[in-house]
């Protein structure tokens, strides 16, 4: 962007464990400029992460940085230690961390949230938990299921406007894993397609969701389609992301975290939130989908009013 940046008053980060992102707010909140990079967290060596900041930011105004997602960890640049559940808004923002950099700069992270469950092990998120914010800070009633497609998908319930629960599905690392590094990876294959608006999407989705065939069998089809009736890599390609997409709410389903006449919220990338949104309405269940960048700085703004970063809304 080439906007003025005289207005400008904080850096808002979403740094990842692939991707770093940093935007440049107004006193309001408004996006002056955008800087993105490879530098996730995985790729910088320890100590390292305030150059790579620095060069990102480096023709901008210095001025103090929030930041959310896995800076925030073990691996990151501090560990924000996590809040229990049920997380306000109000309670992430009482327990971000906060430091001064070698360079001067005033930063601050945001801290994850936990679980403790005797039944399940507990569970953790990290990042995810700024977009709910997001969507309570323009909604600070809405009830309900919110869903976080990604590497690792997160099923979230919000209520008493806070997050009160949330349950981890490996679904993308899934689909990595067995498209690219297990022998199905002979039999599938990317094309120039969308998966998710292909015939064996929907397919893949309505064996898991609505005919229940067990997962571990159904991913050995991928094989057999392609031995049996020499289905083309990429459809095979589309009918394993829908086995996974599909395996994930069928899980869900069975655990009660998919109401009946419920409508989750989908917050994420536009091409991963339209093949959740595909895959839900194949499986009869209507969704709202959420651009994940936009909860993604309502959630780091919302947190910057409630830490005297940025102004209180009048």
């Amino acid at each position: 962007m080439a906007n003025d940046l005289s207005g400008a008053a904080l850096i808002a980060v979403d740094w990842g464990t692939s991707r770093l992102r940093a935007f440049l707010l107004d006193r309001e909140g408004r996006e002056l400029a955008e800087a993105d990079s490879d530098a996730g967290i995985a790729r910088i060596t320890a100590g390292g992460h305030e150059d790579v900041f620095e060069r990102l930011v480096a023709g901008w105004p210095k001025l103090p940085a929030i930041m959310a997602g896995m800076i925030g960890s073990r691996q990151g640049w501090r560990e924000a230690a996590y809040l229990p559940c049920p997380a306000s808004p109000a309670g992430l923002a009482e327990r971000t961390l906060r430091f001064t950099t070698t360079g001067g700069r005033a930063v601050t992270i945001v801290p994850g949230v936990m679980l403790r469950s005797p039944i399940r092990d507990g569970d953790v998120i990290r990042g995810e938990e700024t977009q709910v914010i997001g969507l309570l800070g323009r909604d600070p009633r809405f009830e309900g299921v919110v869903i976080l497609p990604g590497t690792h998908s997160k099923w979230a319930t919000v209520g008493g406007g806070a997050l009160a629960d949330f349950q981890t599905f490996l679904t993308g690392e899934m689909f990595e894993l067995l498209s690219k590094h297990s022998f199905l990876r002979h039999s599938v294959a990317e094309g120039g397609a969308e998966l998710s608006t292909l015939p064996d999407f929907g397919l893949a989705v309505k064996r898991m969701v609505v005919e229940g065939l067990p997962f571990l069998a159904a991913i050995f089809s991928v094989r057999v389609r392609q031995l049996l009736d020499n289905v083309t890599r990429e459809d095979n390609l589309a009918y394993l992301s829908g086995l996974v997409i599909g395996g994930e709410i069928a899980a869900a389903k069975a655990t009660g975290r998919l109401m009946p006449g419920a409508v989750p919220r989908i917050i994420g990338n536009r091409s991963l939130a339209r093949a959740y949104h595909r895959a839900f309405e194949v499986a009869g269940h209507a969704t709202e989908t959420l651009d994940g960048k936009e909860m993604v700085l309502a959630g780091l703004t919302h947190l910057a009013r409630a830490t005297g970063l940025l102004p209180a809304q009048g």
